[in-house]
């Protein structure tokens, strides 16, 4: 969820329901003597895995629109990037991953996260008391922005998400932006980190951000990019998106305020949220290609509505720029399966809204209707929709051979799947995975989960610390006791 109040007014929802939202912490820095323009969209570098594996046996769903499922079949990864996909290949010098039982696709892509607030669990309700919590930035150590987005990026690789957009708006300076950056290296996802523009009314100094481009270049290894958010930006807003594009940054996003500068926003721009979206703002949309982040575990949990499926299809918005994101752990887990879920009920309650067929069971069965959003859809959304949205679909999103090698294996032989012969994988994937069904998860070559397990890392002190730093933050800010009456 986003603050952002005192921004421009458009009518983004016939409620204003956007507009209405609370103050940012970020405004755009004021436009300086640029540095030349550093590769910030990308995250591929030259830092890659030597590990060759072959994925054995499993039920192969590429995503990719050109390449076909293979019921049985093979996918080769070496030095990080994905060989081939075929029914059978042998390499003998190659690390071999039974597959059997197991669906093997792309990982997922997260869109818009606020990785810095996730240790908040068990401290909020809803909306109000999400905002509220947002006294406890002042109270944060370095450490804990560090602490913080390590534990959520763990989360999200332990879902089967092998690439998040840290949409850092809790940053106070440059310090907090380098321990974000250190624990997403560490932890070993992908991912953009969104720069904040303005922190506490004073525009972030251009040589910070080519400061944060350096030190992911010298440390990133291939994994980073940056982008930056345009919160509160008012009067400064056109020439920070000047400044963000002789960068090269990407995405250049905030909460929605940037859709009363039609004239000026593009393809790299980012839409959030969205419940009650008017058809003014879907035009906008699709005339202007613009990225949509769905937030389908946040806006219906605080009452905001469901995401706008079906409206954005109808409305012309391709697949292509519609993406799933987390929004903030703080009230949801990590759980790409269920957002998936609720982007199709939410897209099939809107279809039978509009078809006048709403609670009429008989009258939709025998209506027999095509649905706009299918299963295919949603994992294609979840993927390689949300790799196009970042600007990675050319690297990642899909088991394209030669693209980077960011694979999951999701277990259908779990009480909660059937590994029987003749199903439909994506059914199962949407209608019933869950978190615990990803057995292996793959970033840019490297096993970062295996078995079921997070791989290289002490889970339990990660959460630990987590819990620490929550404690010692609540204890610095003289937090109240949690009311349990709730």
């Amino acid at each position: 969820m986003c603050e952002n109040c005192n921004m421009p007014k458009l009518n983004m929802t016939r409620r204003h329901s956007l507009a209405a939202l609370g103050a940012g912490l970020l405004s755009p820095f004021v436009a300086a003597a640029l540095p030349k323009q550093a590769a910030a969209e990308g995250v591929v570098g030259t830092v890659q895995s030597g590990r060759e594996i072959v994925i054995r046996g499993g039920y192969v769903l590429p995503v990719d629109p050109a390449m076909k499922d293979l019921v049985k079949g093979d996918v080769h990864i070496k030095d990080g990037e994905i060989v081939a996909v075929a029914e059978r290949i042998d390499v003998p010098a190659a690390e071999v991953i039974d597959a059997t039982d197991m669906i093997v696709m792309p990982g997922f892509v997260d869109t818009h996260w606020h990785m810095w607030d996730g240790i908040w669990r068990g401290l909020v309700n809803d909306a109000t008391d999400y905002f509220n919590r947002h006294d406890l930035l002042p109270h944060y150590s370095v450490e804990d922005h560090h602490t913080a987005v390590q534990y959520a990026a763990l989360e999200a690789i332990n879902a089967g998400f092998t690439t998040c957009h840290n949409w850092a708006h809790g940053l106070r300076n440059y310090d907090d932006v380098e321990a974000e950056l250190s624990a997403l290296v560490e932890t070993g996802i992908r991912a953009k980190l969104s720069y904040s523009g303005v922190i506490r009314n004073v525009p972030t100094p251009v040589a910070d951000l080519q400061r944060a481009l350096d030190w992911i270049a010298a440390n990133g290894k291939g994994r980073l990019g940056l982008g930056m958010t345009l919160d509160g930006a008012g009067e400064h807003f056109k020439p920070q998106v000047q400044v963000a594009r002789q960068l090269g940054l990407r995405p250049i996003t905030d909460h929605g305020s940037f859709m009363a500068f039609p004239d000026l926003i593009g393809p790299e721009f980012i839409f959030t949220h969205g419940p009650g979206i008017a058809p003014e703002a879907v035009a906008l949309i699709a005339g202007k290609k613009l990225g949509v982040a769905l937030c389908p575990a946040t806006d219906p949990m605080i009452g905001a509505g469901l995401p706008p499926v079906y409206a954005l299809l109808q409305g012309g918005v391709d697949l292509d720029n519609i993406s799933c994101s987390i929004d903030v752990t703080c009230q949801s887990p990590a759980d790409p399966f269920a957002n998936l879920r609720t982007l199709v009920n939410s897209g099939r309650i809107q279809q039978v809204e509009a078809n006048n067929l709403t609670g009429d069971l008989l009258g939709i069965a025998k209506k027999g209707l095509q649905w706009a959003f299918s299963y295919r859809d949603a994992i294609r959304v979840g993927t390689l929709s949300g790799a196009h949205v970042l600007g990675l679909s050319d690297q990642i999103g899909s088991l394209t051979p030669g693209k980077r090698a960011d694979v999951i294996l999701v277990r259908t032989d779990e009480p909660n799947m059937l590994p029987a012969a003749n199903t439909n994988p994506a059914f199962q994937i949407v209608q019933h995975a869950v978190p615990a069904n990803v057995d292996t998860v793959i970033i840019d070559g490297i096993i970062r989960k295996r078995g079921g397990k997070l791989t290289g890392v002490d889970v339990h002190a990660v959460v630990e610390k987590a819990a620490r730093a929550q404690e010692a933050i609540r204890k610095r800010a003289n937090l109240p006791t949690v009311d349990n009456t709730l």
